[in-house]
């Protein structure tokens, strides 16, 4: 098999994760090094790796694997864009036997269509949300 993914968190590159998310993404930049590791250690994670278990992509999901979960710092590196990766580890995680829950969410600002595939779509009742955003914390 050419691509391997796994939810085991001893396997993770932290520091590439750190890097992309902290200089790369839209959504955490600036996060430290140290919120990068709780929030791994505080959520249930997946990297998909090559043949020799360099890190390719990453994801992380929030939930109580009941009722709830939140797909979150979802991204594949930008030289292993194009390959089918995004599908595969996405596909992984909504099928895991442990994340089969009622309601799944998720935040973004230019994937819809990619995420539409695979079951979601806009809020139906957006006026059931509320939120607290707190800009000074990454």
């Amino acid at each position: 098999m050419k691509y391997s993914i796994s939810p085991e968190k001893s396997k993770l590159d932290i520091d590439k994760i750190h890097d992309f998310l902290c200089n790369r993404s839209y959504w955490a930049k600036g996060r430290s090094l140290e919120n990068v590791k709780e929030s791994i250690e505080n959520s249930m994670c997946f990297g998909i790796y090559d043949r020799s278990e360099k890190i390719l992509g990453f994801a992380r999901v929030v939930t109580d694997q009941v009722a709830f979960a939140y797909l979150m710092d979802f991204f594949i590196l930008e030289g292993h864009r194009g390959k089918g990766l995004g599908k595969m580890l996405l596909k992984q995680i909504v099928e895991h036997p442990e994340l089969q829950v009622k309601l799944w969410l998720l935040g973004t600002v230019d994937a819809h269509g990619f995420y539409k595939k695979f079951g979601f779509s806009e809020l139906k009742d957006p006026g059931r949300f509320l939120e607290i955003k707190n800009e000074t914390l990454c």
